[in-house]
């Protein structure tokens, strides 16, 4: 029998919304989880480096997503979203107004995503040498 433990507070992690990004700001973490929000899906990433986050002061642990530049910039990279395991660097390049009252935050996104080794690829008929 396997046994699970766990306590909400190690399940959250701060998520960054509009008001944390300014332009030059980055972070670079994995993906380790996702989760739906009312405004949407985020990624929690654990970072290589830490950073400040309002009164939670050093993070390793963060949530991103559910931002609309965010998503656009995972289009513009050919992505529909994250999976768990993908690489991903993220940077603010800044902001544009928007008709709503709030600017939209732009991002660069890059993700390494890790190639599905051999042994989990389905087999197919060129695979048998008979």
């Amino acid at each position: 029998m396997a046994t699970y433990k766990g306590k909400t507070e190690d399940a959250a992690s701060p998520i960054l919304g509009a008001s944390w990004w300014e332009k030059g700001k980055r972070i670079m973490g994995r993906v380790v989880r996702s989760f739906r929000t009312a405004n949407g899906t985020c990624y929690e990433l654990k970072l290589g480096s830490p950073v400040v986050v309002g009164d939670f002061g050093l993070i390793d642990r963060v949530s991103v997503g559910a931002l609309k530049g965010f998503g656009m910039a995972l289009a513009a990279a050919g992505l529909d979203g994250l999976r768990r395991g993908d690489s991903v660097l993220l940077e603010c390049t800044g902001s544009t107004a928007t008709e709503k009252g709030n600017p939209m935050v732009n991002f660069v996104v890059e993700v390494d995503r890790p190639v599905v080794e051999s042994s989990d690829a389905p087999i197919t008929d060129e695979d048998i040498p008979f």
